[in-house]
């Protein structure tokens, strides 16, 4: 079975309406820190779940970044290359006040009563648990926040390659696969800016 198939790498996305439903709901603090990390940051949930605090963790001016310390590609040496990802100042903030009431004395943001580090088994449960409590009709996996993230931004005009960096993939050929973003789709696009501008 490809990775794609896999209950964990579900191709459906999120539509900015089901996001907002899916994380206003109430739920437990953790649940909801981890859906808006995840999110916002574009993660891979295995970025998300090895994310500690307070190493992994920084604000620089008005901004707030998560640091992803081991890539899904290694640079030519065979070193991972940390990369700092944008999360906004708020979900720093919300985190720090998060671990300073953690009970569980372990440094990964996202553990449980059973493990300093959540499985992506759990999150996979508690993703579609909280889909479900929602009344969204769609089977979730643990892609569909990155994915759902990415087109939200691609949706609100930001440049495919700028969107392609912010998911830390190598080419825009994969982000445009990632994203099952048709060449039909780039020609109605490029029409309606033609007749925009009578080009």
């Amino acid at each position: 079975m490809s990775k794609e198939n896999n209950s964990g790498y579900a191709k459906e996305w999120l539509t900015k309406q089901e996001w907002k439903k899916l994380i206003n709901q109430e739920m437990d603090w953790r649940n909801e820190l981890l859906l808006k990390t995840t999110y916002k940051g574009g993660l891979r949930i295995s970025e998300t779940l090895k994310l500690q605090y307070p190493m992994d963790y920084q604000t620089e001016e008005n901004q707030g970044y998560v640091i992803i310390r081991e890539q899904k590609k290694k640079d030519k040496d065979g070193n991972y290359k940390p990369e700092t990802v944008p999360v906004g100042k708020d979900l720093i903030k919300e985190t720090r006040r998060y671990f300073s009431q953690k009970e569980k004395d372990t440094r990964y943001v996202f553990s449980t009563r059973q493990s300093d580090q959540m499985s992506r088994q759990r999150v996979n449960q508690i993703i579609n648990h909280l889909a479900e409590n929602a009344e969204l009709n769609k089977k979730l996996g643990t892609h569909t926040l990155r994915r759902s993230r990415a087109k939200h931004l691609i949706d609100e005009g930001m440049d495919l390659s700028v969107v392609s960096s912010f998911l830390r993939h190598e080419n825009i050929r994969t982000t445009m696969e990632y994203l099952r973003i048709a060449k039909k789709h780039i020609a109605e696009q490029t029409k309606k800016i033609d007749e925009e501008f009578d080009l």
